[in-house]
């Protein structure tokens, strides 16, 4: 192969690389509340065994409600779900992890009716003793205004659960949706700069070798 011949084929690869920034699945089943299905200006709540993916406590789902619409997809959940309990509400969802990989955490949340709502969310490794790994406490969403919170965690071990939780036993409040757990993707300069270098290898190679 000529060394111009190499240094297209070289190129082309960079440039591929640069441009190709593929999405990484998101490790969360049902993130969006998309199941069970709700007919459209309605609610119903389901036992976490029958909405794909998640356990714990009973989960309200909402289609398009009281001017309420989804931040994705058509659906959305009520953290504070029905019926009354006289306890707090949680639901949760383990999925498979790789020790010392780090992970982005995101989620849309948003208040029903009170701008004094909160909930907890918490990343634990159930082989690990000494509690969660990550903690926070969810107390700045407002009426009417979907937020988005964003962050990254390292997993422990091979099964990491993530967990919602309520700080009170109402039944109103808490709006969730949007929930993602994933690999984080290389930025494209960074893989535009890997592109470079392998091409730089070649070349210096065939110097080496004339």
């Amino acid at each position: 192969m000529s060394l111009i011949t190499r240094i297209a084929a070289l190129g082309a690869l960079g440039f591929s690389l640069a441009v190709a920034t593929p999405a990484s699945a998101n490790l969360i089943v049902n993130g969006g509340f998309e199941s069970p299905e709700v007919a459209a200006g309605s609610w119903q709540y389901f036992s976490s065994a029958d909405v794909d993916g998640w356990n714990g406590d009973n989960i309200e789902i909402w289609n398009d409600l009281n001017g309420v619409t989804a931040y994705e997809g058509d659906q959305f959940a009520e953290l504070n779900a029905h019926p009354y309990s006289g306890s707090t509400f949680g639901i949760y969802q383990s999925f498979a992890t790789t020790a010392d990989q780090t992970y982005n955490l995101s989620f849309a949340y948003r208040a029903r009716q009170s701008n004094d709502e909160s909930f907890n969310v918490s990343v634990t490794s159930p082989n690990v003793i000494g509690g969660p790994l990550e903690s926070w406490l969810m107390d700045d969403h407002v009426v009417g205004e979907w937020k988005v919170f964003s962050t990254t965690f390292v997993a422990l071990s091979e099964l990491t659960t993530l967990t919602f939780s309520t700080t009170n036993a109402s039944t109103i409040g808490n709006f969730l949706d949007a929930v993602d757990v994933s690999v984080p993707v290389p930025e494209p300069g960074t893989l535009g700069l890997l592109g470079l270098g392998v091409l730089g290898l070649g070349m210096a190679r065939r110097r080496q070798s004339a």
